[in-house]
């Protein structure tokens, strides 16, 4: 780096728009390998994403039951009293055949018996004749009661060959269940990108630190992206703390890069004199694909791709060291990016429509502003509450948030109203 009378006093990174980050984003996405792998239908594979289209093996139901307990007849017969001759329970199936004017004993989930072509719910019938020690004889139908009423018909629900599992689907009770229902054994799904975080910063200390010295701060933000990765379903890895020197930075992110798809660091991106980020990600190899954002919290966001001698493309997301731009922009670029890797269909988070409940400053950029819902029986929208002083360094200002409200820049007007709509991003 330059001595400080001779570095640069303007970025030489264009701030680009949300919308073209995103963009590039997505192209890195398209790029970055996604690898597969074989594994058992057991409790392992909850939470991981199918990687090709699973088909049943068989129709279900195989063959025709009742939905409903009650009686199995023969619809039409004429007979509105019907003579009682077997019971069919589920998993105890009656195999004769009735005739008209007969019926059996049905429960829900039982086979219905050959040529009977309806069930009656028992709320439907009465009871005319019976044995000494309480056993049906007779029933008596207290209203018609059509052909296929109550029955369940063989691939009614799913055919053999239909797709019960999407790929892109994430594994979970759903899923998991019915695959287990229809006997699959094992099942593609996609591996997890390796993600790694670091910090940089001389300023930092330990989290476990008692006693700060004064300048120091305990680092709190790579605690905190480990923890939001685990949020969603990623494992990251620790890659600790490194001070702002250029030679230890680039020996850190040689080291990490070699065995990691995705490397988040926080701090040194933006114009101090020790801001070495950038300049060590060129001097080893990778590309900067844009190295400002026009958004804030995360103006000095930077992202760079490389293949650092291999045959996949590694992806460094060097994020501001202030919480909550750091939080905020992984977020909003390192999550989509690992569930892209990871194989999801839908990798972004969801937008939905808020109702503020105090007026909104703008400002000169687009600004993504920290928030927590309000559900009321009689709003037709959530009501966001802003979650305190918005600043960068504000940590305070995520707890508790769980949407991103997506506040555009000022131009027309001063500011964004109470019990105006807007769009927000619905976290986790």
């Amino acid at each position: 780096m330059p001595p400080p009378a001779l570095r640069d006093r303007q970025s030489k990174y264009l701030a680009i728009p949300m919308k073209e980050a995103e963009e590039i984003m997505k192209n890195i996405g398209k790029q970055m390998a996604k690898n597969t792998e074989s594994l058992a239908v057991s409790q392992e594979i909850l939470g991981k994403i199918a990687a090709n289209f699973v088909k049943s093996t068989e129709n279900m139901p195989r063959t025709r039951v009742s939905t409903k307990d009650g009686y199995a007849i023969i619809a039409n017969d004429g007979s509105s009293t019907k003579t009682v001759i077997g019971v069919s329970l589920a998993g105890a199936i009656y195999d004769g055949v009735l005739q008209p004017g007969q019926c059996v004993r049905i429960s829900t989930g039982g086979v219905v018996p050959e040529s009977s072509t309806a069930v009656v719910m028992v709320e439907h019938t009465i009871c005319t004749k019976k044995t000494d020690d309480e056993e049906e004889l007779e029933i008596q139908l207290k209203e018609h009661i059509s052909t296929g009423t109550n029955i369940r018909e063989p691939g009614s629900e799913t055919r053999q060959g239909d797709v019960i599992v999407r790929s892109g689907t994430k594994i979970g009770s759903a899923e998991f269940g019915i695959l287990k229902a229809f006997g699959i054994k094992n099942i593609f799904v996609f591996k997890k990108p390796v993600i790694t975080v670091v910090s940089t910063g001389n300023e930092l200390v330990s989290p476990d630190c008692e006693d700060v010295p004064i300048g120091m701060i305990r680092d709190s933000n790579g605690p905190q992206l480990l923890a939001l990765f685990t949020e969603y379903g990623f494992h990251a890895i620790d890659g600790e703390r490194v001070s702002d020197d250029f030679e230890s930075i680039k020996e850190k992110l040689s080291k990490i890069l070699k065995t990691s798809d995705i490397v988040v660091t926080t701090g040194g991106v933006s114009m101090g004199e020790k801001d070495n980020i950038k300049e060590v990600l060129i001097d080893i190899g990778m590309q900067i694909q844009f190295g400002r954002v026009m958004m804030k919290p995360g103006l000095p966001c930077t992202v760079a791709t490389g293949r650092f001698g291999t045959d996949s493309l590694k992806t460094v997301l060097a994020l501001p060291g202030n919480p909550a731009s750091a939080w905020v922009c992984s977020h909003l670029f390192a999550v989509p990016l690992a569930r892209t890797i990871a194989g999801y269909a839908k990798t972004h988070h969801t937008r939905i429509t808020v109702r503020l409940a105090h007026d909104i400053k703008l400002g000169d950029r687009p600004e993504y502003v920290r928030a927590f819902l309000e559900e009321l029986e009689e709003e037709d929208f959530p009501i966001a509450h802003v979650t305190g002083n918005q600043i960068s360094s504000n940590i305070g200002s995520l707890v508790g948030a769980n949407v991103l409200l997506i506040v555009p820049m000022k131009e027309d007007k001063e500011s964004i109203r109470k019990n105006e709509l807007v769009k927000a991003l619905l976290l986790r």
